[in-house]
């Protein structure tokens, strides 16, 4: 169950970033507050809005699941891993900055995880 809530969270943030960045240039593009309202409306009812707007719901529900069969203390940090799971696959999918000081903060975080889940 954990495993499937950081699957989806991960879906749901790289479709985030996507849709934020589809928002960001549909508001650069309007000039005045109509135009800008338009664009909003425009990318938000679009697939990828109702895609992230999906992805949000399932997560939550999933989540809903997981807290009611683990502990809060271990779900948690369990669920930590998934931020791991995000950064590397932005550096993956999306080109985005990995360089050598994140990766060990990454490997920080896991460290610390890991000590975490096993106490």
């Amino acid at each position: 169950m954990i495993v499937l809530v950081i699957g989806v969270s991960l879906v749901f943030q790289v479709q985030m970033k996507l849709f934020g960045s589809a928002f960001a240039s549909a508001l650069s593009k309007a000039d005045g507050l109509s135009k800008a309202i338009a664009a909003v409306l425009q990318v938000s009812l679009s697939w990828r809005g109702a895609l992230v707007a999906l992805l949000a719901s399932a997560q939550f529900v999933i989540w809903l699941m997981v807290l009611a069969r683990v502990d809060l203390s271990l779900a948690v940090p369990m669920l930590s891993l998934g931020l791991l799971v995000v950064a590397l696959s932005g550096g993956a999918w999306l080109g985005e900055d990995l360089n050598q000081l994140r990766i060990a903060g990454l490997c920080l975080t896991a460290v610390g995880i890991g000590m975490i889940i096993s106490s």
